[in-house]
């Protein structure tokens, strides 16, 4: 009898049947029927894991964060040495999945293609340097007196409206950074066309030296940003992500990123961009 089989053999007979030979099977008996779906349900869930893993990795192969990277090679090498084997079965698959936000779209756009950038290329203030952790160049200053730059987010081919966004800027803070001076960072989020304010947050100049130093900081200047702005550090020592959560966009919408330092009239150094990334979530 199907029902006595244990799991693994039953799913097994199944991954033989078409379709309709599942329909079928649905309608003989209760058990059977809950045995099917969740089979079925199962499967396009691994499926769609699949796909996200896939799509994942051959949309930010170039921007991929050195953890992603270490496990996409691990993958690549088991999967290549055992061609045949089940994906889902692999301690290495599931380990991506954990560590890949589990959002249906994520895609990254490097900071070095960002349409204005002050001064960038004078090597005396900001220009492209590779970065070993990283294994890319990145958009690295030295110093400036003042900061600005503005990047386009890449757009995402699904049609799902309205969505919600969450924006991360991977950027590296370094342990001898300086932001002096008491005017605010503007962070801005617009629409490309009209130009009209999605998101506008103001970052402190201290910020900066107390998130090198490890210290926890408080974002909220005079209580003008909300709790949808933070600042999370990664997996790679020195490096983070400035995260703008609760982004909503609607059919049309096509987003840039700005950051405008531009009052801050102080001598400033030690930070490094490396990319945008949208998830939508």
């Amino acid at each position: 009898m199907l029902e006595d089989l244990g799991g693994f053999l039953f799913e097994h007979v199944l991954s033989f049947l078409s379709p309709s030979d599942h329909s079928q099977l649905c309608l003989t008996s209760n058990v059977l029927h809950q045995q099917t779906s969740d089979y079925l349900l199962h499967w396009s869930n691994a499926a769609g894991r699949d796909l996200q893993i896939k799509l994942f990795f051959e949309e930010n192969q170039s921007l991929l964060l050195p953890k992603e990277r270490q496990l996409y090679e691990r993958f690549l090498s088991v999967i290549t040495q055992t061609p045949d084997i089940t994906y889902q079965k692999l301690p290495v698959y599931h380990a991506i999945l954990n560590h890949i936000n589990t959002s249906e779209d994520v895609r990254r756009v490097s900071i070095i293609s960002s349409h204005m950038f002050s001064y960038l290329g004078d090597t005396d203030h900001v220009f492209l340097k590779h970065n070993e952790e990283l294994q890319r160049e990145v958009v690295f200053l030295k110093e400036i007196s003042w900061l600005m730059f503005c990047t386009n987010l890449p757009k995402f081919c699904s049609e799902v409206y309205p969505a919600s966004y969450c924006i991360r800027l991977h950027l590296q803070i370094r342990s001898d950074v300086v932001w002096k001076g008491d005017k605010p960072m503007v962070v801005r989020l617009l629409k490309c066309k009209t130009h009209e304010l999605v998101r506008h947050n103001f970052i402190h100049p201290s910020v900066w030296r107390d998130v090198s130093q490890g210290k926890q900081v408080d974002l909220s200047y005079n209580n003008y940003n909300d709790k949808n702005l933070r600042i999370v550090p990664t997996d790679t020592p020195s490096w983070y992500f400035l995260v703008i959560d609760n982004v909503s966009v609607v059919e049309g919408d096509e987003l840039y990123f700005t950051i405008d330092d531009r009052q801050n009239v102080f001598w400033k150094s030690g930070k490094s961009w490396d990319f945008l990334e949208i998830i939508r979530i």
